[in-house]
């Protein structure tokens, strides 16, 4: 699931390096906010591949408890219920906070 996130992270990081080879202070305050929604980003696109991938090896009850199951944060909560619902084609399970 990390996989599209450090990759993309690593590509940033490169690109970066290249662009601004002795970044000053402002320039390290300015992106490292859009490293941090870098990995965000990639970690989601990891997790919903693995759904994708996962479902039809594995029950959906299974899949659910890894999933939706945790601690729930309401933002990726509901995201995170977004994501499975779409990826079996039903419409949004309720959440409760």
């Amino acid at each position: 699931m990390f996989v599209p996130a450090v990759a993309g992270g690593i590509a940033l990081g490169r690109w970066l390096t290249q662009l601004m080879p002795h970044p000053g202070l402002i320039a390290m305050l300015c992106f490292a906010p859009a490293i941090v929604v870098l990995f965000i980003l990639g970690m989601l696109i990891g997790a919903t591949t693995w759904l994708l991938l996962m479902k039809r090896f594995v029950h959906q009850d299974t899949l659910a408890t890894f999933f939706l199951g945790g601690p729930r944060v309401p933002v990726f909560s509901n995201l995170c219920s977004k994501i499975f619902a779409w990826s079996y084609g039903k419409k949004q399970p309720k959440t409760e906070i």
